[in-house]
């Protein structure tokens, strides 16, 4: 097997279980509140990678006291805050819903890196992120475009553009980590220091709202997030992006609504609509518009060079 058809494999393999987030998310909302749900993921998580962060934190360590604050905004927005607005999305919008719009997050880095680093938004760009916006107001007024001017989005779509807008400012700003930190040492810290940001809020979830049903759908779902989304997706991803680079992985990802249909029609008995084909489709077409250059698809994989 090629460098490139494993690595498309790995992207394949990682969207796949990332789709299935949204399947969780939606199928135990009611069974374990948002908070406590992201707090165990990352829990497993940190369990998984604590064994193979250990040998190198002892380099990482000076390097991580020095950026503690860089690393705690990250652990906030990419492991606190992400995960708790698409759980909290799941508890009253569908997985298809969430699959498409937490996606758009190219979107809000192309936006936010003409305010922070001044980068030019492109005609091309500036199609695609329009056309994102047509997919988004399809799938959050579901179809009905006779009451735009009167719409009102549901909470769940609220809470999933809020976990893209969350995924966006950690994909921004994660081109700042320090070189110097592992990439196993980086995570390892960003799980630890979520955790302890969780905390918290956890516990004043646990204090004010009924306790969780650990039932073999919430353990076998937390068990699923944790070690699959969180910890084997993450190892997969990194092997592609190693091996085909970046953006033909970005291009496999956008293949996350597609699995994500199919696994809530098979699990969850979801039903998809001409407005999530509509929209979905809107949404995709826009995405790759403003983010992919075509000449960059012939570049060959980290290793090939």
């Amino acid at each position: 097997m090629n460098t490139r058809l494993r690595g498309s494999l790995a992207a394949l393999a990682a969207t796949m279980l990332w789709a299935g987030n949204f399947v969780v998310a939606r199928g135990i909302a009611h069974d374990i509140p948002p908070i406590q749900l992201n707090f165990w993921r990352w829990a497993l998580a940190f369990l998984c990678i604590l064994p193979l962060a250990l040998p190198k934190l002892r380099t990482d360590w000076p390097v991580i006291r020095r950026h503690w604050r860089y690393l705690t905004a990250m652990a906030f927005v990419g492991v606190a805050a992400l995960n708790t607005c698409v759980y909290k999305a799941g508890q009253t919008t569908e997985s298809l819903n969430m699959a498409l719009l937490v996606p758009t997050a190219p979107v809000v880095i192309i936006i936010l890196s003409r305010i922070v680093y001044g980068e030019p938004i492109t005609p091309r760009r500036l199609v695609g992120v329009f056309v994102v916006l047509l997919g988004v107001v399809e799938l959050v007024s579901r179809g009905d475009w006779q009451h735009i001017a009167s719409l009102k989005f549901m909470a769940g779509d609220l809470w999933a553009l809020a976990g893209a807008i969350c995924f966006g400012v950690y994909s921004l700003f994660i081109r700042k980590r320090p070189a110097a930190i592992s990439i196993e040492g980086f995570n390892a810290a960003m799980f630890g220091l979520g955790l302890v940001l969780l905390l918290p809020a956890m516990l004043f979830e646990v204090a004010i709202l009924p306790r969780p049903v650990w039932n073999s759908h919430v353990v076998l779902g937390v068990l699923y997030a944790g070690i699959g989304c969180s910890f084997a997706a993450y190892l997969l991803w990194t092997k592609a992006i190693a091996s085909i680079g970046p953006v033909l992985a970005g291009i496999v990802y956008y293949s996350l609504p597609l699995f994500t249909a199919i696994e809530s029609l098979l699990l969850l008995g979801e039903r998809i609509s001409l407005s999530h084909l509509v929209g979905g489709s809107l949404i995709v077409f826009g995405i790759m518009l403003a983010t992919l250059d075509l000449r960059f698809l012939s570049v060959r994989p980290q290793g090939q060079r």
